[in-house]
């Protein structure tokens, strides 16, 4: 008899262990008053200007502001293949994220190439800009 009830005890115990139980959550909107949020917007880039001294492509801008007022800390260049329009890898010089209004991309290779502009603030990205005219690198 004692080992029946040890038997039906662990039974128990074992089957209490094996249950799990449902979890629920809710909220109810009680609040009141008006919520706010406030952030910056991040306006288009500006189309860049380039010249091309032999390999090497300069490219200037103007600054582009936040809507709300503010310049931009940085800028993202791309450099696209005229003809195709494809992508192209930018070198390092004008690669990330740059803190000027110009800069320098040396040893560009050989083609015709356009350029844009993408506003960057911190993890935020704006509008990429239009490409700019083509530039002729021999």
């Amino acid at each position: 008899m004692q080992g029946r009830a040890l038997s039906l005890t662990a039974f128990a115990l074992a089957a209490a262990v094996l249950v799990v139980p449902t979890a629920r959550a809710a909220w109810a909107g009680a609040g009141a008053g008006n919520g706010v949020s406030r952030a910056k917007t991040l306006a288009a880039g500006n189309v860049p200007a380039g010249s091309v001294s032999r390999r090497n492509v300069t490219l200037t801008w103007s600054a582009s502001t936040f809507a709300q007022g503010g310049t931009v800390p940085g800028y993202v260049v791309r450099r696209y293949n005229a003809a195709t329009g494809a992508v192209d890898t930018i070198h390092a010089t004008c690669s990330g994220i740059v803190s000027a209004l110009t800069c320098t991309e040396t040893n560009v290779p050989s083609g015709s190439w356009q350029y844009t502009l993408t506003p960057a603030g911190g993890n935020w990205r704006g509008v990429e800009s239009g490409k700019s005219a083509a530039l002729n690198v021999g």
